[in-house]
């Protein structure tokens, strides 16, 4: 799995986060199994992209468990950090750690 792309632009302290890992067209989103978020996944069944609910950019922690896979992230003072466990094979595992500007409200 290559290097996923972050979209996380927090107003007022939150905002929805996607990771996406393909350009090409998501089709249908799959509700993860815990109703936390959504994925999009090819005609094989690889994952593309989630999308996590609302996500707080001070500190927050959730998880999006799909039939074949787990995707984690972790924020702390707006950096955005991964983890995606491929649940049929256990040698998959990915982490990317990124940081993002904080958004101040004046």
């Amino acid at each position: 799995m290559k290097k996923g792309k972050i979209f996380f632009h927090p107003i007022d302290g939150s905002a929805s986060l996607t990771i996406s890992w393909s350009l090409v067209p998501k089709g249908d989103a799959v509700e993860a199994k815990n109703g936390e978020g959504v994925g999009f996944f090819s005609d094989t069944g690889d994952l593309l992209c989630v999308i996590f609910g609302e996500v707080q950019a001070d500190q927050d922690q959730q998880i999006l468990q799909f039939d074949r896979y787990l995707v984690k992230i972790t924020v702390k003072n707006g950096k955005v950090a991964y983890d995606v466990s491929d649940t049929q094979s256990e040698s998959l595992t990915r982490h990317k750690r990124i940081k993002h500007r904080r958004l101040l409200n004046s």
